[in-house]
């Protein structure tokens, strides 16, 4: 890794880019306010914009349609926007702008504040010192309280048009935490039921644990509880209301909730450069990530109205420590964003630990965006061990650690018999698909999964492949394939149809879809021409 690279990523992280023809994504809220999500290859990174009464380097420049990020007028990075997603531009029936139901963070994630309110956030005693909460309220720019039935039409919307993956639900703490807690279970439930997409819910840590179960009864994918610093004397002086559940028992929280939902599907938040002890935060961060706990670390951003509104921007080599640091015991326990269901941590927009989770190789941009020529992709049907062993790696990362759709393996009695087609990359397994007959002459497609990194392109390029192997059989009469419904609109795009009506496998609503083929006939007459 070019250790220059990731400062440079931290700088911009903590002072932004200035663009006189560029506004923030919002300005407000519980969310990433006063940033925009840019592209670095295949990373999403949330970047301040136009930050008031913080000095940058960073401009943007624009020249044959390409963005490039520059410091000091000499050029450092190719970037593109995340485009304007388009379901924010509906309304629901009675005319609700879906804007503020719900926003797009980073590049797949839809994002809410249920409950706009707090019950500290009117008390100056008690709200934490840097939250901007009550300011989208009074802007207009949202509402205060949004229903399971929105959430589920807005989820839809979002993940047909805008290719949303999962969800994260927020709130203000309510008087009565956990009756709050749940409320947010049934919107994730309402969600989960319309879209399929995996929601993450983040609260403060339950009065009676026994919630935990009825969240993932609820089909919560995962949940957050967030700390926002490490150190319990910054807690008291900047979160004081927050302060009163002491860190011992959101660590209690914490490990009840793994034991429910499982390593890497419990998360945290914590805020650097509030003055917190380095050594502290570090020991506890490591205690956090050895629990099963991911952290996700994310600079202080002081927002205008709100009491650290002036506050320095962190220390650049103070924040390249925790990220190397967590990074390093993130691969040691083997967690990482990949495996997070849904929601911060799966998005990874606003903690750079995307750089460093993975080891060192990785923390640079992908060979493609990095200007060193194009990738080298082949796509064959599998017939080594090894080529079969990488198959069956692939499908385990996808399947049973990133999406939890399995417990432990997802072989199943067709593998023996199956056509097993893999994706290389640069020589590096990265995707597979299988063929299975089902009867005669009519078979299966599944196990369609690629690795994050290589999801661009390359998933259409394996069911194209998977389509011509059937064809070039010249006995498959018929093509199908169970295909999860958050990806039906992508296998319509490839011209497969649907089949009847959705189903659960799995614990996942899925779609039977069936790909025309060409008659049979008509192959063996082509292959008699050629």
């Amino acid at each position: 890794m070019k250790t220059d690279l990731l400062r440079t990523y931290i700088e911009l992280q903590v002072r932004g880019v200035r663009c006189s023809a560029l506004e923030p994504g919002r300005r407000g809220g519980a969310g990433p306010c006063g940033t925009r999500a840019f592209l670095f290859g295949d990373r999403c990174v949330m970047l301040p914009v136009n930050m008031p009464g913080v000095e940058t380097p960073f401009t943007i420049e624009r020249e044959d349609g390409r963005l490039h990020i520059a410091r000091d007028g000499e050029r450092l990075l190719e970037t593109a926007l995340v485009p304007a997603p388009r379901f924010q531009q509906l309304t629901t029936a009675d005319g609700l702008p879906y804007r503020s139901i719900a926003l797009l963070h980073g590049r797949d994630c839809l994002a809410s504040t249920v409950m706009q309110q707090c019950a500290r956030y009117a008390d100056e005693a008690k709200r934490c010192r840097f939250c901007a909460l009550g300011q989208s309220l009074k802007s207009g720019a949202t509402i205060a309280r949004k229903t399971p039935e929105m959430l589920a039409e807005v989820a839809v919307a979002a993940r047909d048009l805008d290719n949303v993956r999962h969800v994260t639900l927020t709130s203000g703490t309510t008087a009565r935490r956990d009756t709050g807690i749940r409320y947010l279970g049934r919107c994730a439930d309402a969600i989960w039921r319309a879209s399929g997409l995996p929601v993450q819910i983040q609260f403060e840590p339950p009065e009676d644990r026994a919630v935990f179960r009825e969240l993932k009864e609820m089909h919560a994918a995962n949940v957050a509880m967030h700390v926002e610093s490490l150190d319990e004397s910054v807690r008291a002086l900047l979160t004081p209301g927050k302060a009163e559940i002491s860190l011992d028992t959101y660590f209690s929280a914490f490990e009840d909730a793994v034991a429910v939902f499982g390593r890497n599907r419990v998360n945290t938040y914590v805020i650097l450069g509030l003055g917190e002890d380095r050594q502290i935060t570090l020991d506890r961060c490591r205690e956090l990530v050895r629990m099963g706990v991911y952290p996700n670390l994310v600079p202080l951003h002081p927002l205008p109205g709100t009491p650290l509104a002036g506050a320095a921007v962190p220390d650049i080599d103070y924040l390249y420590e925790m990220y190397t640091e967590i990074g390093e015991v993130l691969r040691e326990e083997r967690l990482n964003s990949a495996r997070c269901a849904g929601g911060c941590g799966r998005c990874r927009a606003c903690s750079l630990l995307q750089f460093t989770e993975r080891g060192k190789e990785h923390a640079v941009l992908p060979h493609a965006h990095a200007g060193d020529g194009e990738d080298i992709v082949t796509i064959t049907v599998a017939r080594t061990p090894e080529d079969l062993a990488a198959c069956h790696a692939v499908r385990q990362a996808v399947f049973v650690q990133e999406q939890g759709l399995f417990e432990e393996d997802d072989a199943d009695s067709h593998d023996g018999d199956a056509i097993h087609i893999l994706a290389r990359v640069n020589g590096e397994p990265a995707g597979v698909v299988r063929c299975y007959r089902e009867s005669g002459s009519i078979w299966y497609g599944g196990r369609l999964a690629v690795l994050r990194g290589y999801r661009s392109g390359l998933g259409a390029d394996l069911v194209r492949k998977a389509v011509e192997t059937m064809q070039a059989l010249g006995t498959v009469e018929r093509f199908y394939a169970k295909v999860q419904i958050q990806n039906v609109r992508f296998f319509r795009r490839l011209h497969w149809v649907c089949v009847g009506e959705p189903f659960l496998y799995s614990g996942v609503r899925h779609q039977l879809m069936e790909r025309p083929l060409e008659p049979r006939e008509q192959r063996q007459s082509g292959r008699s021409a050629a």
